[in-house]
């Protein structure tokens, strides 16, 4: 049974709708209705991921701690089902493809299918709603996950990305990797995981998605009938434990040495603009797109003098991740000398702060970015992957257009002054093995 009727929001600009009810569990259950596509998509999102790590329910006396990575822990577990089966070989068995992804404040499930929709979503709230731990699977999956952790610990694009957020962040958990450590997942039991699973996993902390050409109608009815074969307590009010974080960088630099090739050297801007969501959020996080690739984007200036150069490839980049607690921007790339790039984008850095934005560029970009969006959208998985994530920071993800046209160009300017400045950089640097260096 729902708690409320329909609620449906049209964008006219981009002319999609989302129809949302919220289900008398607490569940928001949402469709984007897509006719005339041949797959249908479906996701099924906890607001929970690995930086939840201290949380304590409403009339609880005490804190629970959890270890880094119990959420992508239990993440791979709920695919283990009572009858032995894994839910992924369910939905292979009927033609879909499935999947499942641990955020940093997310955890996702989800499922692609041209045909038997109904059926496949069926097990995927059945799987993720009914967990089976025992003492012999939880301690299994520490194989598996270890073996996992030891191929991270091996790739160079993750140890370079969480080296930086090491440097950049003190107490913030974001710091810490997504799958724990070898010694952190020893210490998870199926205690904890049903734990976890009870607080995390309940309706009211979660959204069910899809997009598709499906009926409004056939969607919520059935939606309604497969939560309808368990009861749910109320949740009650959710604390989330918050570490108080510093506005500085922790390290000015952090080094590692690994079997490479050529350097690497990511620059890391650390965001003290935090600590809300919503449009505003969204803004932030378009305006720093939007001059990240002015300034650093594959057709600006400075990448055509630094590919000429050879101090980068085609591989050079640049993004912002941004949240409601945190937010960053990283540059950088493949070089034979960090050095000299690192003092080549501080340089491009002071000259934008200096000369600032040409209100030329920022158009040009802005329509760019607007004509990228434009084919994301025609992407159902592109809708699905992220709408549920945007929408746990109090965001819609269609009102993207209209936030890319009230964007002026005074707001790159001011964003250029708040947020690119020399005391908020830190850089992370790997070496080939024979160049080490060290923590500085």
């Amino acid at each position: 049974m729902y708690a409320s009727e329909i609620r449906e929001r049209t964008n006219e600009t981009l002319r999609e709708t989302v129809l949302e009810r919220r289900h008398e569990s607490g569940l928001r259950v949402c469709l984007c209705p897509r006719p005339g596509f041949q797959k249908r998509y479906a996701c099924f999102a906890t607001d929970f991921g690995s930086t939840d790590v201290r949380f304590r329910r409403h009339g609880a006396d005490r804190w629970i701690d959890v270890p880094d990575g119990v959420a992508h822990f239990l993440e791979h577990k709920l695919f283990e089902e009572e009858d032995g089966m894994n839910a992924m070989d369910k939905f292979s068995a009927r033609g879909a493809s499935s999947n499942a992804y641990t955020s940093f404040d997310t955890t996702n499930y989800l499922f692609s299918a041209a045909d038997q929709f109904y059926e496949n979503l069926s097990t995927l709230v059945d799987f993720v709603q009914s967990p089976h731990f025992t003492d012999e699977n939880v301690e299994k999956e520490k194989g598996i996950i270890g073996e996992e952790i030891g191929m991270s610990d091996d790739s160079a694009g993750r140890r370079i990305y969480f080296n930086l957020l090491e440097a950049l962040y003190h107490r913030h958990p974001i710091h810490k990797h997504i799958l724990g450590t070898r010694e952190t997942i020893a210490t998870i039991d199926k205690e904890l995981l049903y734990e976890c699973h009870r607080t995390f996993y309940h309706p009211q902390n979660m959204i069910l998605f899809a997009t598709g050409d499906l009926d409004p109608g056939e969607y919520f009815e059935f939606a309604d009938r497969i939560l309808g074969r368990r009861a749910h307590e109320p949740l009650g009010e959710l604390e989330r434990w918050i570490p108080e974080e510093p506005g500085s960088v922790r390290l000015p630099s952090i080094e590692a040495a690994m079997e490479l090739s050529i350097p690497r050297l990511y620059l890391g801007i650390k965001d003290r603009d935090v600590g809300y969501g919503g449009r505003r959020l969204f803004e932030r996080e378009q305006v720093t797109e939007i001059l990240l690739e002015i300034l650093f984007g594959h057709g600006s200036s400075l990448f055509e003098s630094l590919y000429e150069e050879e101090l980068v490839d085609e591989g050079f980049s640049s993004s912002y991740s941004g949240g409601v607690e945190v937010g960053y921007s990283i540059i950088g790339g493949e070089t034979p000398d960090p050095e000299r790039l690192d003092a080549r984008i501080r340089e491009e850095i002071h000259r934008a702060r200096r000369d600032g934005i040409d209100p030329e560029d920022f158009e040009r970009q802005r329509r760019a970015t607007m004509g990228s969006l434009f084919r994301y959208f025609n992407s159902l998985e592109f809708i699905a992957n992220h709408y549920c994530s945007y929408a746990f920071a109090d965001i819609d993800l269609f009102d993207v257009i209209d936030v890319l046209h009230s964007i002026e160009h005074r707001d790159l300017e001011q964003r250029l002054r708040d947020h690119f400045t020399d005391d908020a950089i830190a850089l992370s640097i790997l070496r080939p093995s024979a160049e080490a260096g060290g923590t500085t």
